[in-house]
C-alpha cells in the first residue's frame, strides 16, 4: 500500500505567510466543524474506532470501553458526555455498575461506517 499524505493549501502557503495560516487554524479551532470536534482529541477517535468494531447492542462499563479502545479510564470519563450527546453510546437503565450500549440506530456510527468503507476502498486501490 502506498502512503497517502495529501498536501494542503496551508502546507503550501505556510512559508509565504505563516501568520495567516496560524490565524486560520485558530479560527477553525474556535469554531470547529463537526468533523474537527470528532478528531480534535485522539482518545475520542480511538473510542469511535472501537465502537465501529462493536455490534449494535454491545454493552460496556466505562472501564471495559476504555480498555477496548486503548485509552485511559480518565480519557473515557472526560469524553463520556460528548459520546452520549453524539448518540454513539446510550446508558443502560438500572445497571450497576453503570453500563453503556452501542445503539442500533446511531446516525453518526452509520455515517462513520460509510466513511470508513470509502477510505478503505480508496486506499486499497
Amino acid at each position: 500500500m502506498t502512503s497517502h499524505q495529501p498536501t494542503t493549501e496551508a502546507d503550501e502557503d505556510s512559508s509565504s505567510d505563516p501568520g495567516a495560516v496560524s490565524s486560520t487554524a485558530a479560527l477553525r479551532d474556535e469554531y470547529p466543524s463537526g468533523w474537527r470536534i470528532l478528531v480534535r482529541n485522539e482518545s475520542v477517535g480511538y473510542v469511535l474506532d472501537a465502537l465501529l468494531d462493536a455490534l449494535p447492542g454491545r454493552e460496556f462499563t466505562k472501564t471495559e470501553l476504555a480498555t477496548e479502545a486503548g485509552v485511559s479510564r480518565q480519557s473515557l470519563y472526560t469524553h463520556l458526555e460528548l459520546l452520549l450527546a453524539l448518540g454513539v453510546l446510550e446508558p443502560v437503565p438500572e445497571s450497576s455498575p453503570q453500563r453503556y450500549r452501542v445503539p442500533g440506530d446511531s446516525e453518526l456510527l452509520d455515517g462513520l461506517h460509510t466513511v470508513n468503507g470509502v477510505v478503505n476502498d480508496r486506499l486499497s486501490e
